[in-house]
Parts: C-alpha cells; sequence; structure tokens
C-alpha cells in the first residue's frame, strides 16, 4: 500500500511538470495557490520565450533580464525593483523545494513591464500571456478630435508605517574605539534605545524597529535585509543608522548626517565611509561577494525618487540634531558610499553623532543626558520628514 501511494503520489507530479510544460508552451503560466495565495514558480517564467534570468544563492538575490530592462528581487522582501521603479506586494518572494516562488501580481508586473507589446490576463489558474504585437491603433479622420494627452503617473508613494533604527557596530565589532577602550557599539546602542522610546511617544500609528537591542553582530547587508523585509503593498518605511566617527585629529569633533551616493562630497566623507565599511572583514567570507556584485548592486540602487528623499531626511536630522545639542557644531549634510545604505528600497541616512577620538565629545557621548539630546534630535528630525513626506504624497 505504502508502494502504491508513493507510485500515485510520483505519477501526480509527473502530469504537473507535463501541464506545466504544455501551459507555458502555450503562453500560459501555472498559478499556485499556497497558503491561500497565489504564487508563480520561477522554473514556469523561465520557459517564456525572451526572458532570462538568474539567481545568487548566496545573496539571496535574482535578477530578469530582456534588453534594456531589468527587474531585481531578493528571496524574503515584499519589494521588488522593475526597470529602476519600486513594486510592493502583499506577500513575499521564497524559495521552496529548489524553486524560487513569486506572488502572481509580480509575475504579471513583470510579463507587462518586459513586453509592453504583449498582453497579459488571468484565467482561471492560468496567467495567460502572449508576446504578440497587438493590433495597430486606428488613426483617425483629420476632422475627428485627438484625445487629450494623459500625464505620465509618478512612481507610487505610499504613507510611513515604519522605522528602523540601526544601531552601529556590535558583538565582535566593537566600532571605533576611543581612550580608556570606550566602544563605539555601546554609545550606538544607547543612542538607539533612546530614540526607540522617543518615536514610540511621537509617532503614533508607526511600528519602531531595532535592527539589535543587544551586543550583537549583524553584518551590514543584513541590516537594510532587516529594514526591506517590511516593506508591503501601501506601506513605505525609514532606515536610520546611527554610528560615532573617528579622526587621526583629536581637534576635530561635531556631528554630520548622510545618504548614499557613490560620489562622496569630499575627500574626508569618503575616509569615513571607508573607516564604516572596514567591517566586512569580520563577515562570512562568501557574504562579502555582495558588496563587489556590481551588476546586482547596480540594479538594486536606490531609486532617484528615494535618493531625493534620502537627502531631505538626511537634512531633517541633521537639524534635528543642531536644534538639540549646542555643545558641539554641525559639519553638515553629507553624501558617501557607506555599505550599510546599499540596497535600502526607502529613504535611509546614517547620523555621525560625533568623534569617539576628540576627549571633550567622547566624555559627552557617554553620559546618558547627552544621548537623550541626541536621540531627541534625531527623533525631532524623523517626525519632522515624516510630516514633509506626508504632504508630499497628498499632493
Amino acid at each position: 500500500m505504502e508502494k502504491s501511494g508513493k507510485s500515485r503520489c510520483a505519477l501526480a507530479l509527473f502530469f504537473l511538470f507535463i501541464f506545466s510544460q504544455a501551459a507555458a508552451d502555450n503562453g500560459a503560466i501555472p498559478v499556485l495557490t499556497i497558503d491561500g495565495a497565489d504564487y508563480v514558480a520561477l522554473s514556469d517564467l523561465g520557459r517564456v520565450d525572451g526572458l532570462d534570468s538568474s539567481f545568487d544563492i548566496i545573496t539571496q538575490r535574482g535578477r530578469f533580464y530582456r534588453g534594456t530592462r531589468t527587474a531585481v528581487y531578493q528571496a524574503g522582501l515584499s519589494a521588488a525593483l522593475f526597470s529602476g521603479t519600486l513594486k510592493k506586494y502583499p506577500r513575499p518572494v521564497f524559495r521552496r523545494a529548489g524553486d524560487v516562488l513569486f506572488p502572481a501580481a509580480f509575475a504579471e508586473d513583470l510579463l507587462r513591464d518586459f513586453f509592453p507589446e504583449g498582453a497579459v490576463t488571468r484565467k482561471d489558474r492560468l496567467i495567460v500571456f502572449s508576446a504578440m504585437e497587438r493590433a495597430p491603433r486606428r488613426t483617425p479622420p483629420a476632422d475627428e478630435a485627438a484625445p487629450p494627452e494623459k500625464a505620465g503617473a509618478p512612481e507610487a508613494r505610499d504613507r510611513i508605517g515604519f522605522v528602523i533604527i540601526d544601531a552601529g557596530h556590535g558583538g565582535k565589532d566593537p566600532g571605533a574605539i576611543g581612550r580608556k577602550g570606550l566602544h563605539e557599539k555601546k554609545i550606538t546602542l544607547g543612542v538607539a534605545r533612546r530614540l526607540e522610546s522617543y518615536l514610540k511617544s511621537n509617532l503614533k500609528g508607526v511600528s519602531i524597529v531595532l535592527t539589535r537591542r543587544s551586543d550583537t553582530f549583524i553584518e551590514l547587508a543584513t541590516r537594510t535585509k532587516i529594514a526591506n523585509s517590511h516593506l508591503r503593498e501601501k506601506e513605505n518605511g525609514v532606515f536610520i543608522s546611527v554610528h560615532v566617527n573617528a579622526s587621526i585629529s583629536p581637534r576635530i569633533s561635531g556631528f554630520e548626517t548622510y545618504y548614499l551616493s557613490q560620489n562622496p562630497s569630499n575627500d574626508e566623507a569618503r575616509a569615513t565611509a571607508a573607516l564604516e565599511n572596514n567591517v566586512v572583514v569580520l563577515e562570512e567570507k562568501s557574504h562579502r561577494k555582495s558588496y563587489d556584485d556590481v551588476e546586482h548592486m547596480e540594479a538594486f540602487m536606490l531609486t532617484a525618487q528615494i535618493q531625493r528623499e534620502s537627502a531631505l531626511l538626511a537634512e531633517c536630522i541633521q537639524s534635528g540634531i543642531d536644534r538639540s545639542t549646542s555643545e558641539f557644531k554641525s559639519r553638515g549634510v553629507r553624501k558617501a558610499d557607506f555599505f550599510v545604505l546599499r540596497g535600502s528600497l526607502m529613504p535611509a541616512a546614517l547620523a555621525e553623532i560625533g568623534y569617539i577620538t576628540n576627549p571633550r565629545e567622547a566624555q559627552h557621548l557617554t553620559k546618558a543626558a547627552y544621548q537623550e539630546k541626541v536621540a531627541r534630535g534625531i527623533g525631532e528630525g524623523l517626525v519632522s520628514f515624516i510630516k514633509k513626506y506626508n504632504r508630499m504624497i497628498k499632493n
């Protein structure tokens, strides 16, 4: 009886494969129901003529491409980039039994984006796809009024539903080290916890998430992956990473806020990014390649809209700290290529709240009262940004 049951199961799988193959060959892609949601398998999408793909099992990131069109996704995330446009879904992409499963809406968006001349429809448990050109539009007579031109739809922006607070460094990564063995990781966690308390009191209806709550090591790419994993349809977020700077000169002091750019503001900004990025030497060797995976990273870079929003976020945070503190001077808003901000699919900024190598500033950074002031400044900046952002999406 057991042998007979296994045979029936194998036979069912065989016929499912034959159906899947025949459906794809006939321009129809099977839709699977998993946990009450509709999904499409990569193995079925891979049979669409003219659609190429790749998947990196280490980074869990994949890519579709056709000509100049590119779509990048990551297992575990509900968001993907289609030729520079961010799209979000109710359920995440995930892996199962050696295959990759996508929300059915993802597959439909992919086909429409990559084959604009084709047609995509749903019929029962199938996505029916035709890459054939649609019939040419009828040319209206000269005396027939032409319909008004529709303005291009702006990229969709959704309400801010969560804030991710990232306390820099942790565990085996102490970060910058000051006099008497003062570790950056301890200061950043203290400020992050105080920032969490401030935001919970001042941002009602917004979830506040810390990437770490204790002295633990988290890889840089994992931090933005944590943030991106909270993205859902009709919900956006904000990512703020808290750090403490260092310099070979003990006289330099002050705070500055960064947003991501491959073109640093100046040599000093480039050096600061290099200092923070150096933590990759502590990460698993197999994971380090993702930072040099130019092809994927360029496709997964910020959209122009998110970069503009990140610049505004950095300005709001810098102004907030400046208003909240008076002990040290603002060093302004800068841009640099921080690995921890790479791949963020939401407005993101990195705050360098002071210099651990300046004896006077380091002493302040260890005090609870000063950490509270800095956290309040960052918090006020975040609240200000969200208010401005909400006004933008209503217009």
